[in-house]
């Protein structure tokens, strides 16, 4: 943790697979968690990332392509409300449907996005022209 320079990249951009340069997140997507790993709230498109339930619980996410280890999901990302509206509704299917649930919330939506937690090394950041 605190040691990838992706963690304080702050440029506009996409975060693809550093092994197969399949592009994974956006910098739109990204977020300080505080964790000292590359966080993001939702990949760049449908299908980019796979998921897997690990026997601890945990949540692994690989790049769908060549199947590289990318790190894990955590239901503890960004409170919805204080994300961009325009940004919520680009969110891909088959992004992870967890989170913390508002209580006060009459459809039910999560309250809290998904946490990708992501290794540094396993991405390279392609700055956007």
């Amino acid at each position: 943790a605190w040691t990838s320079p992706l963690n304080y990249q702050k440029a506009e951009g996409v975060y693809k697979c550093a092994s197969c340069g399949t592009a994974l997140f956006s910098s739109n997507g990204k977020f300080d968690s505080g964790s000292g790993w590359p966080s993001f709230w939702k990949t760049v498109s449908s299908g980019r990332v796979e998921l897997k339930k690990e026997w601890d619980g945990r949540i692994e996410c690989k790049c769908q392509k060549c199947k590289g280890h990318l790190g894990h999901v955590f239901p503890d990302g960004p409170q919805r409300v204080s994300l961009d509206a325009m940004e919520l509704a680009t969110i891909p299917e088959t992004d992870p449907q967890i989170g913390y649930k508002d209580q006060n919330d009459s459809d039910s939506s999560f309250s809290r996005m998904p946490r990708y937690c992501v290794n540094g090394a396993a991405m390279k950041f392609e700055k956007e022209s």
